[in-house]
């Protein structure tokens, strides 16, 4: 090739959409053809994206590495501390190694910290762990440092069940992952016991199955879910021991169904545990939320509307039934609250590279992403 000529292509990734978090490495390559066919692949580019709107300090612990823009020293030793303090703990209740770092951004304003989650945040999340990037994001004011005391080792928690379970193939149910977070930095208190009591003596109590994954929108109903989460924990523990929940966890880790990991740790399927643990809770009339099977006999009359008629039959088809007060909204549903676009002001991503060609035809970015966890803290 005689005197080839240099050509360069820039590439602008759009972060308007706020899809994209603090703290995620990107990785990209350009691929070019040539004008005889040939394919020239350029070097990976490894860019993390940042929260460039502040002046970051960092402060760094034996796991948790602390980043802070608001309050002093003490505050960030106090943050870092009980970020140390949650992981230990959740690393010995769940009787797991953890070693890898975890970066921990405290944001002192509500704004930006939903900026920075995300416009699917509910607006009632107080913190959440992105548990493929390894950070965890709270929003805690200097004055407030009390209330870090519960959501950081929360949090913390869903990182070491997540580093346990993590497979290809089947996630846990997030009853258990969202109820052992809240065991883990909280207990089972009076105020979710009271929640669940309540549940069970007017018959709004959901079943396990209910919430294994997204919890309802409703304030009423998400605050629920929590409580019976705990509470399904608790019931666990106390029937068949800490030891028996810790092999249920790590059996999950092996990319068992769910039946098959309850088996496997406490010798009963799901649905056995799901009804024993309503019982032990007093609800009598165990409700069943979402489709309902088709019911025997005629077609009920307010069925016809649609133009069935005639007895049932097995290519019957019934109507999605409506969800009962308080059931779990189907995960990826737009129900949620969300935060909004980013602040004008969070800088793009660019890409820049020279290439050596006579004629470019084609230019190809490859840019991956891991995905974000779900939500944490109440």
């Amino acid at each position: 090739m005689e005197n080839p000529g240099t050509s360069s292509f820039d590439y602008q990734l759009d972060t308007s959409s706020g899809q994209l978090q603090p703290n995620t490495q990107l990785v990209a390559h350009f691929e070019v053809v040539l004008a005889d066919g040939t394919l020239a692949t350029g070097p990976d580019i490894r860019v993390t994206y940042q929260d460039d709107r502040f002046t970051w300090q960092t402060k760094v612990g034996t796991i948790v590495r602390l980043h802070w823009y608001s309050g002093d020293d003490a505050f960030a030793q106090q943050a870092l501390k009980m970020g140390e303090d949650g992981i230990a703990k959740a690393a010995a209740f769940l009787d797991f190694d953890e070693k890898a770092p975890i970066d921990f951004y405290v944001y002192a304003d509500q704004t930006p910290f939903y900026d920075a989650l995300g416009p699917s945040t509910r607006d009632n999340v107080g913190g959440e762990a992105n548990t493929e990037t390894r950070t965890l994001f709270a929003l805690i004011a200097p004055g407030d440092i009390g209330y870090a005391s519960t959501v950081v080792p929360h949090e913390l928690t869903h990182v070491v069940f997540d580093d346990i379970t993590r497979n290809p193939y089947h996630d846990p149910p997030r009853w258990l992952n969202e109820g052992i977070a809240v065991y883990v930095s909280q207990g089972f208190d009076t105020s979710d016991r009271q929640s669940v009591a309540q549940a069970a003596a007017d018959g709004s109590l959901m079943p396990l199955v209910a919430i294994r994954g997204e919890f309802p929108t409703s304030q009423q109903g998400f605050y629920l879910a929590y409580a019976e989460s705990v509470s399904a924990v608790d019931y666990l523990i106390r029937t068949y021991g800490q030891a028996d929940l810790v092999k249920l966890v790590k059996a999950f880790g092996t990319g068992a169904s769910d039946d098959a990991a309850f088996k496997t740790a406490i010798g009963v399927d799901t649905s056995a545990f799901d009804t024993a643990w309503q019982k032990s809770n007093g609800a009598t009339a165990l409700s069943s939320f979402g489709p309902q099977p088709e019911p025997t006999g005629p077609v009920p009359s307010d069925w016809t509307s649609s133009g069935v008629t005639g007895s049932t039959s097995a290519a019957t088809q019934a109507p999605a039934s409506t969800a009962a007060p308080g059931a779990a909204a189907p995960a990826g549903t737009g129900g949620a609250a969300g935060a909004g676009h980013p602040q004008d002001g969070v800088p793009a991503i660019v890409f820049g590279i020279g290439a050596a060609a006579l004629g470019v035809v084609l230019v190809v970015l490859v840019v991956v992403s891991r995905r974000r966890s779900s939500p944490g803290a109440r």
